[in-house]
């Protein structure tokens, strides 16, 4: 081998690492098909024919099925992949609050439901209307059951993602802030309009969001500020005895 593939070879590792240390944030994602995996084995462990709380409000019988609001359920996913995407690449800390907030919320409620098994008797035995969004809406009953619904993960993950809009660069940006907040809610109204919720589990994720909103972005937010300026003096304070 040339001297000078070696020298591109340890070029190309360098750049590796940097990337690799700039970006290793990002591994915080992992949670994720962590917490799939326990979801769905609870899907499984309190399915349809299980013996669980029923949750329900009189409110829930004014509320019309109302099959295009699919499409803002649905929106849920690219909403929160979007926001946690962007973060990854602009801050570290700020990526790791978003993460803070999805692990904790997420995970506290997968506990809550295996401990107090619930689920809603809201939807429809039959579409009035046979289009792409009733199929839509008839696909997502099929993958996920209406147990385990208690507090609502599409309100937590909603704020979350608004949340974590809030807390970055494209959050200072008025149209943007307002656009977040308002798809934040149509989320939560989809859940309820396609009988995926009842309002109770939207009043229980309001409230998740909301403990969640202080923890991490007042307590943590705070304690990281901490760090970073401890690591900052400890930097500068080597500085000054190496000059």
């Amino acid at each position: 081998m040339s001297f000078s593939r070696m020298s591109q070879d340890k070029r190309r590792t360098k750049m590796k690492k940097e990337i690799f240390k700039k970006y290793r944030h990002a591994l915080w994602a992992l949670y994720l098909p962590i917490y799939l995996i326990a979801f769905f084995m609870l899907e499984h462990y309190i399915g349809w024919d299980a013996d669980y709380w029923v949750s329900y409000t009189p409110l829930d019988d004014v509320i019309p099925f109302c099959e295009y609001f699919v499409i803002f359920y649905y929106l849920w996913y690219p909403f929160m992949g979007a926001v946690g995407i962007w973060l990854i690449f602009e801050d570290g800390d700020k990526f790791r609050r978003y993460m803070w907030f999805i692990a904790i919320g997420f995970s506290a409620s997968v506990v809550f439901m295996a401990l107090f098994p619930n689920g809603q008797n809201l939807r429809p035995e039959s579409f009035a209307h046979d289009n792409i969004f009733t199929r839509m809406v008839g696909a997502m009953y099929k993958i996920d059951t209406n147990t385990n619904v208690l507090p609502s993960l599409h309100v937590v993950g909603a704020f979350a993602a608004y949340f974590g809009l809030c807390d970055s660069r494209l959050g200072k940006k008025v149209w943007l802030n307002i656009s977040g907040l308002v798809l934040a809610l149509l989320i939560t109204a989809s859940t309820v309009f396609i009988k995926q919720h009842s309002m109770l589990d939207v009043y229980a994720g309001f409230a998740v969001a909301a403990v969640l909103y202080v923890l991490v972005y007042v307590v943590i937010k705070r304690a990281q500020k901490k760090h970073r300026e401890k690591q900052l003096t400890v930097k500068n304070n080597i500085s000054e005895v190496g000059i």
